[in-house]
């Protein structure tokens, strides 16, 4: 009977070919008998594996980056409670960030808020997220399935459910990892020809998260209006989806701002029309992205490097296994996401590892992709090497080729738990370090941090009867400052500016600390001493592991291996102290 090309099989059920006819219907036909045994999760199957990996990095994954903690879980605590950090980010005079788009986050929170304590409503936010990256990945499968076979996707489940660099997005308050679960959507809507609502996905990641996403949706215009020639389907869903996210996100803004903003508009005028951009914070070398990559997704980001010689090569030697289904768009357009938003990135100065996250879907396709030509080649020569008589040659390579598709799995898989469980003996103590705070119900008492300003976990992790400040240090750059009264977004700070000069008008003087969170990372200097030495002012109450990376060796601090990473890995403590003085 005629089914569309969405038809899918499902594991245990008897596979099927797809051929087309005169109509452009599609009929299915029975598979070779010896396919009927290659089994692939089918979609309840992925999305409980999909949820179970991404709510483990929810619950275990700690914060990456400070921007992260100040720039998003600190203004979200702040519209809950009242308190919370302000950056420069969020002055009027400069308007970056959009409050619209926090106050999707902050209304299910708020409702949260009425029954749990802060530190249980940060989780659940981060599970919350979690769950819609993983349904985001869900389509993804189903779409990679579709356009590039069962073999491909099946391949990209298995990279994806262990990957580092999807643990650490999967649940990050960021712009990025919105973005990353959007353009991952709206990816898959293209490649099963939802034009519609990939337009709308993209315009979601480019107005509401991160303008700079709009760049992967372009193969999806060209698809549309040079290919497709959908001129009006495009200009219709553009315009609508322009209109329906401005008009309430400039009000919010607005309102917030004390002014007309148009915060995306904001963005792009600071990062590309300043002299200085992006430039003066977190400049890295050309060598940071394949660094990184490599951390992340080990052997995958390789395979993926090497995609298109790959795919030549398995056109070269096996042409038929490269033949594209009528309904697939060109495999070079398919994949341009990655390549065109790895080139934007490795023009900035400005490098951060969050940066990548939008296409580590399309990395993982990538990698997949080149395993699954691998087998193709390895399966095209050994049946040329041998002259396997035709009756007795394997009828699909997938058949010969197994134990290289279990090689590859586990190598990856493996690699990235390592990479996984490191991160997490390295720093999960930056999360629990404020859980041994006392109780208190009288007044407030400040908790400071000094040189370890950025491994707070944010304002979430303490009560009510506590608040979060800093001391200074050796740090020139500009700090975060609280913020002090109601209706405090739309009050402009003399210290705040768009230069990254630092002002230490907020900070508070030791003396003034209830409680310090210190380190023996270091060398101590005169703004940076070993407070908890001074047994005499301050009385150490919790202390927890965490990595001293200049003492340890670079690639087993990087990755976990058993009864090896001892002794290479040097871990230093981080400390809750007691003001002796304030809390006699």
């Amino acid at each position: 009977m005629p089914l569309t090309v969405r038809q899918r099989t499902m594991q245990g059920k008897r596979a099927v070919n797809k051929r087309k006819t005169s109509k452009g219907e599609y009929i299915v036909t029975s598979a070779p008998s010896d396919l009927r045994n290659i089994s692939y999760p089918g979609g309840a199957v992925a999305l409980g594996l999909l949820l179970s990996a991404r709510l483990l990095s929810a619950y275990w994954n700690h914060i990456e980056d400070c921007d992260e903690t100040y720039n998003y879980w600190e203004p979200l605590h702040y519209l809950l409670y009242g308190s919370g950090f302000q950056t420069w980010e969020y002055s009027p005079v400069y308007a970056l960030r959009s409050y619209a788009s926090l106050w999707v986050f902050a209304i299910p929170a708020k409702i949260m808020s009425f029954v749990m304590p802060p530190v249980s409503v940060f989780y659940t936010m981060r599970a919350l997220l979690a769950v819609l990256t993983a349904c985001a990945e869900l389509m993804f499968y189903k779409a990679v399935c579709q356009e590039f076979g069962v073999h491909v996707g099946r391949v990209w489940l298995c990279f994806a459910l262990p990957a580092a660099g999807c643990f650490a997005s999967a649940s990050a308050m960021l712009p990025s990892s919105w973005s990353a679960a959007l353009c991952t959507a709206a990816i898959a809507c293209w490649w099963k020809r939802r034009y519609p609502l990939a337009v709308v996905l993209i315009a979601v990641s480019a107005l509401f998260s991160w303008p700079f996403t709009a760049m992967i949706g372009l193969p999806i215009a060209i698809d549309m209006l040079i290919l497709k020639r959908e001129f009006w389907e495009f200009i219709k869903w553009s315009a609508i989806s322009l209109i329906a996210i401005m008009l309430p996100m400039v009000a919010v803004d607005s309102w917030h701002y004390g002014r007309l903003v148009i915060a995306p508009l904001n963005i792009v005028k600071y990062n590309v029309f300043t002299e200085h951009g992006p430039s003066l914070y977190g400049v890295e070398p050309w060598t940071y992205y394949f660094v990184n990559l490599f951390l992340n997704f080990n052997i995958v980001w390789v395979l993926a490097a090497v995609c298109p010689a790959l795919y030549a090569a398995c056109g070269a030697l096996a042409p038929r296994s490269t033949a594209r289904a009528a309904f697939c768009a060109p495999a070079a357009l398919d994949l341009l996401p990655l390549p065109l938003w790895l080139l934007v990135l490795l023009l900035q100065p400005h490098k951060e590892e969050r940066f990548l996250y939008p296409v580590y879907s399309m990395i993982l396709v990538a990698g997949a992709i080149s395993v699954d030509c691998a087998l193709k080649i390895w399966y095209a020569i050994f049946n040329e090497m041998f002259k396997l008589a035709r009756e007795k040659r394997y009828r699909h390579y997938l058949t010969q080729t197994g134990d290289m598709f279990v090689f590859f799995v586990i190598v990856a898989g493996l690699l990235s738990v390592a990479r996984i469980v490191q991160l997490y003996n390295n720093y999960h103590g930056t999360m629990t370090i404020l859980t041994h705070l006392p109780e208190r119900s009288d007044g407030i008492s400040y908790v400071c941090y000094g040189k370890d300003w950025y491994r707070s976990p944010s304002s979430f992790h303490v009560t009510d009867a506590y608040r979060i400040r800093f001391i200074q240090s050796e740090f020139k750059g500009q700090m975060p400052a609280p913020y002090d009264e109601e209706n405090d977004t739309r009050a402009v700070h003399p210290y705040f500016n768009g230069r990254n000069k630092g002002d230490s008008r907020t900070y508070l003087k030791p003396s003034q600390c209830h409680y310090l969170v210190d380190s023996d990372v270091g060398e101590p200097t005169d703004l940076e001493p070993h407070y908890h030495k001074n047994t005499k002012k301050w009385e150490t109450i919790a202390s927890v592991p965490i990595l001293d990376a200049k003492k340890s060796e670079t690639m087993l601090r990087a990755f976990y291996v058993p009864f090896v990473s001892k002794k290479p890995v040097v871990y230093a403590n981080l400390y809750l102290l007691k003001n002796k003085l304030l809390n006699a």
